[in-house]
């Protein structure tokens, strides 16, 4: 009773009570009674134990509706007998009846009290009602005792329908409505049995060895009545339970409805299907799966997985043909399944056995399906060759890298159509797996193109032919990419160490005391230092930003922005910073622009940055900011050599610097980085440069509709910062 849910406990509890009270009204009534109320008792209860003994179950789900004449034995007793005897009668008959059927407990426990609660609404009604019978052969007192058994079937097809839908988790109008019919049937055969045994009781009792052929009838017509029903009911659930394996194969295998149908079909407390496959027995029963591991290699894990449950023994069928045994379908119920149900098991594991091979196939085929997509659209090139060294397949990459097309390829030897004699090497069976190496291929056009390739076995299960796969790249690619990592490394850590050095020996100077220690040398000393470590700072918050902006973790706080005071307040600090490098804001539009002001002045640091590197000492660099229609052009123009027209589409790129470039060659992100806030912002970057004629760089912003302001030319920047700040309209 503990796996019972708790509002089936509850309603066994409550019939329980009420079925004790419906006893304890009738104790007054017991102590009077004489020897032939006692013999009533034991002839009532008998009659009951028999007919409970000769019930006819119906599985309805979880549940076991029952059928018998036992509601016939009690509505002639109503009619004949005290409502004391036939209370106490039910009480024993059904009590003991279904105790000698080994019915559980608490079930017992239910019937009874239910029973009880039933008779006594029924003898309570039947006072009522018979006021104008006389006798048991008085129709008056027939209809009396239909009206009273009625409210007692009732009681007993509500408080069942109420175990059902409660066990089960349905509505209970629809497990009422299920049975309704066959119950109403079955009753009315009953009543019109009990009222002629309580006539002849009352006319003749010698005559009651007559009712013997009609309730023989009845029970015989009852019998094949319930075998119709259940029949129907099993052609229903094979034919869902062979829909249920037939229907479309889930990437995942649940047998959870199917095993429910087996439970009715056979039907048993429970059905499980146990496969065992690659060292995993997964247990599938209709609540669920759960997986297990084999530990112990030795044992059969069949025999380990299939085990005596609430002791009842499993009655087997195996899952597969005598080669392959996938698992096993396992039926427990207390009693032996007859020759046709042992044949229906064993179809059904069958086809179990099909759905299970099905399943396995399609997932091969899935797998092999999602491969081919992803070696479809690989930047990788990719071909298997067969054991003859012939090519069997060959994705798009290889024909962007080799331009042979797919049915050229297919069905040509490779050292015949790329000349590559290496690659008889995979087709031999000793061939190690991982195997790469580069050569040499010829390509379509008749060049020679420089490849990296890698080999590797192809596994089957279905002992094909071996074959091998080969996974090819431009070793050309491969190489100038490693160059660039190279080439970067380099690079950084030149740009780190440049200022290190410099830092490091004022500081050993000044701690050693080898320099002048005059306030004056100091101070320009930490001057130095300080510009070395602004270059560090640059460098490294380079290479920071580099990174958000290959992670997505760019942000941007895009605000009204007056231009012409970021310009001229950036321009003054680059001016601090680089003493000998006149910088000239040659024309100022002023204008308010929609732009993240920690962004701007970054672009424009880079920019100069980068103008400072290329244009020789004391030559100034420009600086422009022009109004447009809805922007503003930003401009910085150095003095330097130009930029190659060959470079000027690249040199936005990251790490992308001109090989012929300045001493100090830079990191390569200044410009990449400025490219991506610009754009970010909503703006675009650009160069304009000719060789030995300087290069100028500019961007635009978008600007914020406000009253355009007349332009201020500055044929020279002050020193001073006031007059750096380009005053408002």
């Amino acid at each position: 009773m503990s796996s019972l849910p708790r509002s089936v406990k509850t309603l066994i509890v409550g019939a329980t009570l009420l079925g004790l009270g419906c006893v304890a009204i009738r104790v007054p009534e017991i102590l009077r009674w004489n020897a032939q109320d006692l013999l009533a008792v034991a002839l009532i209860a008998a009659l009951t134990i028999t007919a409970e003994r000769c019930s006819i179950p119906l599985r309805r789900g979880s549940e076991t509706v029952n059928f018998a004449l036992t509601d016939g034995v009690w509505a002639g007793a109503l009619l004949l007998v005290a409502p004391g005897i036939l209370t106490v009668a039910v009480l024993l008959g059904v009590g003991l009846g279904q105790a000698i059927n080994r019915w559980k407990p608490y079930k017992i426990a239910f019937n009874v009290s239910q029973f009880l609660i039933g008779i006594t609404i029924a003898e309570i009604a039947f006072g009522v009602l018979d006021i104008w019978g006389d006798g048991p052969t008085d129709p008056a007192r027939w209809l009396a005792g239909l009206a009273a058994m009625f409210l007692m079937f009732v009681v007993n097809a509500t408080a069942i329908s109420l175990v059902i839908s409660r066990m089960e988790g349905t509505r209970f109008l629809d497990v009422f409505r299920i049975s309704l019919a066959v119950n109403v049937l079955h009753w009315l055969g009953n009543m019109a049995l009990g009222i002629l045994g309580a006539i002849s009781w009352a006319i003749q009792p010698a005559g009651l060895i007559l009712m013997l052929a009609p309730v023989s009838l009845a029970y015989v017509t009852y019998r094949r009545w319930v075998a119709s029903i259940l029949e129907r009911d099993q052609m229903r659930d094979l034919y869902e339970a062979g829909r249920t394996l037939a229907g479309p194969i889930a990437s995942t295998e649940d047998f959870g409805d199917f095993l429910g149908l087996m439970e009715k079909l056979l039907p048993a407390d429970r059905v499980e299907l146990v496969v065992v496959e690659e060292g995993m027995v997964a247990v599938h029963a209709s609540g669920g799966v759960r997986h297990l591991t084999i530990d112990d290699t030795d044992a059969d894990p069949l025999e380990a997985i299939v085990t005596v449950r609430s002791g009842l023994a499993p009655q087997i069928s195996l899952v597969g043909d005598g080669s392959e045994v996938r698992g096993v379908l396992a039926v427990y119920r207390s009693q032996v399944l007859t020759a046709n149900e042992r044949l229906l098991l064993d179809g059904l594991a069958g086809q179990v056995a099909a759905r299970l091979r099905n399943h396995r196939v399609y997932g091969k085929t899935l797998e092999r399906a999602r491969l081919a997509e992803i070696v479809t659209h690989t930047s990788d090139g990719v071909f298997t060759v067969d054991q003859y060294g012939r090519i069997a397949t060959w994705n798009p990459a290889m024909t962007a890298l080799l331009g042979y097309e797919e049915d050229e390829a297919i069905g040509h030897r490779c050292d015949d159509l790329l000349g590559l004699e290496r690659i008889a090497a995979l087709t031999d069976g000793d061939a190690g797996d991982g195997e790469s190496g580069d050569a040499i291929v010829r390509t379509r056009d008749g060049d020679s193109k420089a490849i990296r390739l890698r080999t590797s076995a192809i596994q089957d299960d279905e002992d094909a032919p071996p074959a091998r796969i080969v996974v090819v790249r431009d070793a050309g690619e491969e190489r100038k990419a490693e160059q660039i990592k190279r080439d970067f490394v380099s690079m950084v850590s030149h740009e780190l160490r440049s200022p290190l050095t410099p830092l490091r020996g004022f500081l050993v100077s000044l701690v050693e005391g080898t320099v002048d220690d005059d306030p004056l040398k100091r101070q320009e000393y930490y001057q130095i230092m300080l510009r070395q470590a602004q270059r560090l700072e640059r460098t490294v918050n380079d290479m920071l930003d580099a990174s958000l902006i290959e992670a997505g973790g760019l942000v941007v706080d895009l605000q009204p922005v007056p231009l012409d005071h970021v310009l001229g307040r950036i321009v003054r600090e680059f001016r601090e910073q680089h003493p000998n490098r006149p910088v000239l804001l040659k024309e100022i539009d002023p204008a308010i622009v929609f732009a993240d002001p920690f962004r701007v002045e970054q672009v424009v640091l880079n920019l100069l940055s980068n103008a400072d590197k290329y244009t020789p000492e004391r030559l100034p660099i420009d600086v422009r900011a022009t109004l447009g229609e809805g922007s503003v052009t930003i401009s910085v123009r150095d003095q330097g050599p130009g930029i190659p027209a060959e470079h000027r589409h690249l040199i936005f790129d990251r790490f992308y610097r001109v090989k012929d470039g300045p001493s100090r060659p830079g990191t390569g992100l200044g410009l990449y980085i400025a490219r991506t806030l610009v754009e970010a912002m909503s703006g675009r970057i650009w160069v304009d440069s000719e060789v030995d004629e300087g290069a100028t760089f500019s961007f635009t912003l978008q600007t914020v509709d406000a009253d355009r302001a007349p332009a201020v030319k500055l044929d020279e920047v002050p020193d001073t910062a006031e007059s750096l700040l380009i005053r408002m309209p």
